[in-house]
């Protein structure tokens, strides 16, 4: 991960993504933007919580620093599903019920946005396709990478070992408490054990860890090429929202990616 100033704000790039001319990816933070009061910073936020004139500017700005036209910005509306949406233009509606979008068309930016949860691109060279999800531990457990892959491999040919996947901050699991119910849940999509590896215990009480479970789904998928950027957005108030630390009344962060 390194980090970039631009347009006045601080965006997160991926290493993984460095050499890659065809392809433009970013994380935002809350720095820079034009949003007041708990959402101050630059709130990507899709919700009515905001202004939304406001969410306009911020948006502007960071498809500014991006390179990108705000115009053409492809969005969802995002419901902790493992749906897929494929796009050949951007702006419009956003698409319903989704937490994916993948498009083999260059100059759409796709978007989508977290206050705790792992925001993903999926980038396959060979094949010129780009993906980009949203996934908390609903969308994890429903596999949400095995959703978008199966959807590149019948739309462009993908496979495993052409994708790279780039995973940006979430919360971590010592901030990401969890009860009986979750644990229950976990352990009928992973039995005999195997859900341990994504809990530890500290005093009595169950931590889950959505980065390790994200991992362990890329290795069993075959998707061998990937980055994580290992920055907790409970921890870092000054960096990110979060919906854990904040409640309803926080923004957004943004992924954006798009194929040149």
């Amino acid at each position: 991960m390194f980090t970039e100033e631009k347009n006045g704000l601080k965006l997160l790039r991926f290493d993984i993504f460095r050499e890659e001319p065809g392809l433009q990816c970013a994380v935002s933070t809350r720095q820079g933007g034009v949003s007041a009061g708990p959402f101050g910073g630059l709130n990507l936020g899709a919700g009515p919580r905001d202004d939304k004139r406001t969410l306009a500017k911020n948006l502007a700005l960071f498809c500014g620093a991006f390179g990108a036209d705000p115009a053409k910005v492809a969005t969802m509306r995002q419901r902790h599903t493992a749906n897929v949406v494929v796009v050949d233009e951007g702006g419009g509606e956003p698409a319903e019920n989704t937490d994916a979008l993948v498009t083999g068309k260059p100059w759409v930016p796709l978007i989508t946005r977290s206050a705790d949860c792992a925001l993903t691109a999926f980038y396959d060279r060979e094949h010129r396709a780009l993906a980009v999800m949203h996934s908390g531990w609903r969308g994890a457990l429903m596999n949400i990478y095995s959703s978008v892959l199966n959807v590149m491999r019948l739309r462009f040919g993908t496979e495993p070992g052409d994708l790279a996947a780039a995973v940006s901050p979430m919360i971590s699991s010592a901030y990401y408490p969890v009860r009986e119910d979750f644990l229950e849940k976990l352990t009928a999509f992973y039995p005999e054990g195997e859900h341990l590896r994504f809990i530890t215990v500290k005093d009595g009480l169950h931590f889950f860890s959505l980065r390790e479970l994200l991992r362990f789904q890329l290795d069993v998928l075959g998707i061998k090429k990937h980055e994580f950027m290992h920055l907790c957005t409970y921890e870092h108030k000054e960096l990110f929202y979060s919906w854990r630390r904040d409640g309803a009344a926080t923004g957004h962060f943004a992924l954006m990616a798009m194929l040149k």
